[in-house]
């Protein structure tokens, strides 16, 4: 009972220094949130003053600085300062037309290029764009025909026959039982069992 007696003071006395810090940590904190209000939103006040004020002097040095460049280069533009001179033309001219003569060889070979307007109207756009879809899904069929017909090829080479479906998946793979040549499975070289 006396240990309990013990357990209980030290509780109280821990509970009672815990009040104590509080009240003396809040008694020190008041008093300066009154002093930051009245003071503080007056100095802030201030200081957010100057430094707009140091902001507006300064854009408008920046912007004075600007005026001022630019009329200089008003100036000097005016009397001919500063100005590239026109290159003249004979300088470094080269002639980038082509040839005549391998235009008429063109021209003969039936290879003239010949450069198309383009389509005139919405439906001959349209019309031009679903013939080019066209040849280019035969195109497309014919390079996968050709694909699948030289894989069967190279896997019978390989001893494999392969059969692939309408969508060129395989579906089957079966090795191509080749006869032997010789059909002597153990080779005698002309000497009996020992």
């Amino acid at each position: 009972m006396e240990k309990k007696k013990k357990e209980d003071k030290t509780y109280l006395l821990v509970l009672a220094l815990l009040m104590l810090s509080g009240f003396f940590v809040l008694l020190f904190l008041l008093p300066e949130k009154e002093k930051h209000d009245g003071n503080g939103s007056a100095q802030s006040q201030e200081f957010q003053a100057k430094v707009n004020h140091h902001l507006f002097k300064t854009s408008q040095d920046i912007q004075m600085s600007h005026d001022r460049m630019q009329m200089e280069a008003d100036k000097l533009a005016d009397r001919g300062v500063g100005q590239k001179a026109a290159p003249k033309e004979d300088i470094n001219h080269l002639d980038f037309s082509t040839d005549p003569r391998a235009e008429a060889l063109l021209r003969e070979l039936g290879r003239d290029v010949k450069e198309s307007g383009g389509p005139e109207n919405a439906d001959e756009a349209v019309q031009t764009e679903l013939f080019e879809s066209q040849q280019y899904q035969e195109y497309s069929d014919a390079y996968k025909k050709e694909y699948a017909r030289q894989f069967v090829e190279n896997a019978r080479k390989s001893g494999y026959i392969i059969k692939l479906n309408d969508d060129y998946k395989v579906i089957s793979i079966r090795p191509i039982r080749k006869p032997a040549e010789n059909m002597e499975l153990f080779p005698s070289n002309g000497g009996g069992v020992q």
